[in-house]
């Protein structure tokens, strides 16, 4: 090395710490200018967006691309259709842009309309951007996103251990980018997949290393269902004041979320009540969640419902009440698409009443909810996070 290398090095590091503020601010104007354009497409009806970015050249920014798909991240999971009129135009400005766009931004972007049109039923058109996903993951980042949204799709699909499969690749994506934020929420997402099966000691592993990890501030609901599916491992695994100690910590997340993501939550809420032996809660909380999924026509989640209410009726020696939850589900949903799933479980469900063995309607959701899939009745999506 010359003489004075070092020196001339360390010159090179100060010049670049002081220049730092400089590129800051040009950050930030450029982000704002970004934000004006975002601003005036979004505001402008939304027939005209796709026409406005392909007419007129300011629109064509990098800048203004990556804008859209944060749009279109923060709308998921609860407004999937906002979400995927976004994504539209975003993946049309990375058309145009082409070979400027980074190929992580590529891949983010297809993955977004894909979890967009998941939320909206459409598993065939989400496949199909997934598959174009596939051609940009070259980057670590990308792959973990991708891996997140497969897993996800094929969760839906009742595909569990592939499922599995790829958000374990996630996670290890992630944990290999030092990134444990999003290394959390994978490990979240496959804690609640294996609660879903009954898998206690796996569930419980993920979920505790996720605990410390997932944002509560950003992401209220996956850390709302981490907890509860969390507490309702402990809670059967014997570990009861744990278990009601942190079930109790998830009700200061709720004033964060939409009306429509409580229902979920009341439901594990449920679930974990029964778990550490309150029934009279259990019974109270699963009436709500009942009455909600008859009301909103969820065939899947309404037999599930009736199934774990009436377990825990009967174990109150209140079978009387019990039988009037079959009453109620086929006055609503006889005759419609799927109903032969449920008609069937509550047969089932009819004769161990009759017989004084009706037990908590424990029955894993997997196997339930296959049964509704293979007849074309899909239970509603895991939500995008």
């Amino acid at each position: 090395m010359k003489r004075g290398g070092p020196l001339r090095y360390q010159q090179v590091w100060e010049n670049l710490k002081a220049r730092a503020p400089e590129h800051q601010r040009i950050a930030q104007a450029r982000r704002q200018t970004a934000g004006q354009l975002l601003d005036e497409l979004l505001g402008s009806p939304q027939k005209v967006w796709l026409a406005k970015i392909r007419g007129e050249e300011r629109f064509l920014s990098l800048d203004l691309l990556e804008r859209l798909l944060e749009v279109c991240h923060g709308a998921l999971p609860f407004e999937p259709r906002r979400a995927f009129e976004v994504s539209r135009v975003a993946l049309e400005l990375g058309r145009l842009l082409s070979a400027q766009v980074p190929e992580e931004t590529h891949c983010r972007a297809l993955c977004l309309g894909s979890h967009a049109l998941r939320l909206l039923g459409d598993h065939r058109q989400a496949d199909v951007l997934l598959m174009r996903a596939a051609f940009f993951l070259s980057d670590l980042s990308a792959r973990g996103f991708f891996c997140r949204a497969s897993g996800l799709l094929l969760w839906d699909q009742g595909r569990a251990e592939e499922a599995a499969a790829l958000l374990h690749q996630a996670s290890r994506r992630y944990r290999e980018l030092g990134d444990a934020s999003e290394e959390a929420v994978c490990e979240a997402l496959l804690g609640l997949l294996y609660s879903e099966d009954g898998e206690w000691g796996r569930a419980a592993s993920a979920l505790l290393k996720a605990r410390s990890g997932v944002d509560s501030v950003h992401r209220p609901w996956l850390a709302a269902q981490a907890h509860l599916a969390l507490a309702r491992c402990l809670a059967v695994t014997g570990r009861e004041a744990e278990a009601r100690a942190l079930w109790q910590s998830v009700w200061t997340l709720y004033k964060c979320l939409p009306e429509e993501a409580i229902i979920s939550l009341l439901w594990r809420e449920a679930l974990v009540a029964e778990a550490v032996g309150d029934l009279a809660e259990a019974g109270t909380l699963l009436g709500s969640v009942h009455r909600r999924y008859l009301s909103t026509g969820d065939l899947p989640e309404a037999t599930l419902a009736t199934l774990q209410l009436a377990g825990i009726l009967a174990r109150q020696g209140r079978a009387d009440e019990a039988w009037a939850l079959s009453a109620k589900l086929k006055e609503v949903f006889e005759g419609k698409q799927g109903f032969e799933v449920s008609w069937c479980v509550l047969q089932g469900l009819d004769k161990e009443m009759a017989r004084g063995k009706a037990g908590s309607g424990n029955i894993l959701y997997s196997s339930l909810y296959q049964s509704f899939r293979l007849r074309g009745v899909y239970p509603r999506p895991v939500l995008f996070v």
